[in-house]
């Protein structure tokens, strides 16, 4: 038996962070829960580029990182929207004190339908995605539709800021914020949002793969346009830049084209 390479090893720390956040998740306390699905964002990051480091992945590390985002951006994110979506909906607990999953009333008065079934889409679409991408040869250097880490950090990041967790206050902030909660508020809005988030990572939709071949601005234009729009947003908005910063890359093949391909 040979012993885990550092990517392995890194891609393990994802799934750790995924397991660990569905757990804090059913024990109430969301905004640990939503942290380390983002410690898993930085772990899968780093994985990839460890592999790279170390001239290329393996096929068991390209089955573990799949099955470890399944984990930490399918379910994990999934189960948070549950739980927050069914919490402002029926208005049942203050999530701020929010007691131990198994006490709860919630276990009694479960949700309307559309809250589950939202988490059900959800979680289902995440799997074909990460499925069609190990099998399509086509995304070496882009993505084909949303991948699955991003739309799991948009979700999380819309649980955070009902919770008013690291919210800063840039322009309009309140007007933003309000409509996220709406948007938990409302079981059928938010069965139809998931049902469209779905749709965009199973589409066709050519979205950049966010990953430097060299640092020149040439051939990287929307790669810089979006990190520095993006940290713009976050020290304006904070956590609630994220959702902003999904729709600047969801429409970059769009403005994308006023730069010249690299030769």
């Amino acid at each position: 038996m040979r012993l885990p390479r550092l990517p392995d090893l890194l891609t393990t720390a994802n799934l750790a962070c995924g397991v660990a956040s569905i757990l804090l998740a059913s024990q109430g306390q969301l905004t640990w829960a939503c942290g380390l699905v983002f410690a898993a964002a930085v772990f899968d990051v780093f994985d990839g580029l460890a592999a790279r480091a170390m001239g290329g992945g393996t096929p068991l590390g390209a089955q573990l990182d799949s099955l470890a985002d399944m984990v930490s951006f399918g379910v994990a994110p999934a189960f948070l929207l549950f739980i927050q979506a069914s919490t402002l909906s029926r208005n049942l607990f203050d999530p701020d004190t929010f007691a131990a999953f198994s006490t709860l009333p919630y276990l009694n008065q479960a949700p309307n339908w559309p809250i589950k079934a939202a988490a059900i889409v959800l979680t289902i679409a995440s799997c074909w995605r990460l499925a069609k991408f190990n099998l399509d040869a086509r995304q070496t250097s882009g993505f084909l539709g949303l991948n699955t880490p991003s739309n799991g950090l948009f979700w999380v990041s819309v649980v955070l800021v009902s919770l008013n967790v690291a919210v800063h206050p840039g322009p309009g902030h309140d007007i933003l914020a309000g409509l996220v909660v709406s948007l938990l508020k409302s079981s059928t809005a938010l069965l139809i949002a998931c049902v469209g988030m779905a749709i965009l990572m199973l589409s066709e939709l050519p979205l950049p793969g966010l990953k430097f071949k060299h640092f020149r601005w040439q051939g990287n234009q929307v790669i810089y346009v979006i990190a520095g729009l993006g940290a713009v947003l976050v020290m304006l908005y904070g956590i609630l830049a994220v959702p902003l910063i999904l729709v600047v890359y969801v429409v970059s093949p769009l403005w994308g084209k006023v730069f010249p391909k690299e030769a």
